[in-house]
């Protein structure tokens, strides 16, 4: 049974819907807007409902990938932000790849759509795009920690929603191709909320702002239960012992539910010979980072009997998820910027799983 045939079908959308949909695609494309904009050219289209926002990012200066993507959300907003603003330490960390969160509309060739693509093509009669080798539509949904997903009916109706006012950006942009000359990486300008989306957008309407996101919330703490407490304090230390601590995006998918997703994988290892300790799978769909990294580090200390003098991570929510748990155990944790026996220890077991994958 292949990978597909374990999960359900994706829901078919709505056939008139995504007519309209691919419509306002070709005019999108037929403006090719990717000529002036850059990928971190980004329009802020704000829900008049709610409030929130949405980042709009044309695909295709660079040459490769033609599009655009519609972040969303805290996570989406944050990510779209770090890579417009080049934030080596975020866009180097192997989890920023998989914390995307946005719709996203391609200009491919057939051969990367799959057999749910061509069923709604062929539903709305569509005819690929004439002189380009990416002549189809492929939509998909992005969401932290699981596969390119197709859109449902509520993703789909909010694109073409916000489809109409990116045309008319895009068109402006054609016209006045000095835009975002002068404007700083984080300087983007808001879609007027009154505007009507069948007139002309002009350079005066739009409102220029300073993107800045606050702060990402603390995590919760790791919790105990008394007995559990009482074991770990019972553990005698081991003044020598020191443990690289982390937690990764597993390469190895899981597809036992609607949307394929990548489970965090947690891993344990010595600092001082790079022996892995304790590795452990959590659902990245319903755990928390910082909680399937405290599992992890929990049965490594049953498994070894004993406690650590140190634990080394790099990322600032584990330390604080667990410093309630391990500063009473007299455990010191220290946020470094590389691990370096942790890093080759995830390589190894990304190939394995990777060969393994390809030979299933």
């Amino acid at each position: 049974m292949s990978s597909r045939e374990r999960h359900q079908r994706p829901p078919l959308l709505e056939v008139h819907r995504f007519r309209e949909l691919c419509a306002l695609a070709k005019e999108f494309h037929d403006l090719e807007p990717w000529k002036y904009l850059a990928d971190c050219n980004m329009l802020v289209i704000e829900d008049a409902s709610s409030g929130r926002i949405r980042l709009a990012s044309v695909l295709g200066n660079a040459g490769q990938v033609f599009g655009f993507l519609v972040h969303r959300g805290e996570p989406g907003l944050r990510w779209a932000l770090t890579a417009a603003t080049d934030d080596a330490q975020e866009s180097h960390d192997p989890n920023f790849a998989h914390s995307q969160d946005c719709s996203s509309v391609e200009f491919v060739p057939k051969r990367e759509l799959d057999a749910d693509d061509l069923v709604l093509l062929a539903q709305i009669g569509f005819k690929p795009f004439p002189r380009t080798r990416l002549d189809w539509l492929k939509f998909r949904s992005l969401r932290p920690g699981a596969t390119p997903w197709h859109l449902d009916q509520a993703e789909a109706d909010l694109l073409l929603s916000d489809l109409r006012k990116i045309i008319q950006f895009a068109r402006l942009a054609t016209q006045q191709k000095d835009l975002f000359e002068r404007r700083a990486a984080n300087e983007l300008p808001f879609y007027p909320k009154e505007a009507i989306v069948t007139n002309p957008l002009r350079s005066e309407d739009l409102e220029w702002q300073k993107l800045v996101l606050g702060a990402e919330p603390p995590p919760k703490a790791i919790s105990l239960s008394d007995s559990e407490r009482a074991a770990l304090t019972a553990l005698p230390r081991n003044g020598d012992l020191v443990i690289e601590l982390d937690c990764l995006y597993s390469p190895g998918l899981v597809t036992d539910g609607s949307r394929p997703y990548f489970p965090w994988m947690s891993l344990v290892v010595d600092a001082h010979n790079g022996l892995v300790l304790a590795t452990e799978l959590e659902n990245s769909q319903t755990e928390k980072l910082e909680h399937a990294a405290g599992m992890c580090l929990l049965r490594a200390l049953r498994k070894l009997k004993c406690r650590p003098r140190q634990i080394l991570v790099m990322r600032t929510r584990i330390a604080i998820a667990l410093a309630p748990v391990v500063q009473p155990l007299g455990i010191t944790i220290f946020k470094i910027s590389c691990l370096p026996w942790l890093d080759q220890a995830f390589h190894i077991l990304r190939r394995g799983i990777i060969r393994a994958r390809k030979g299933a």
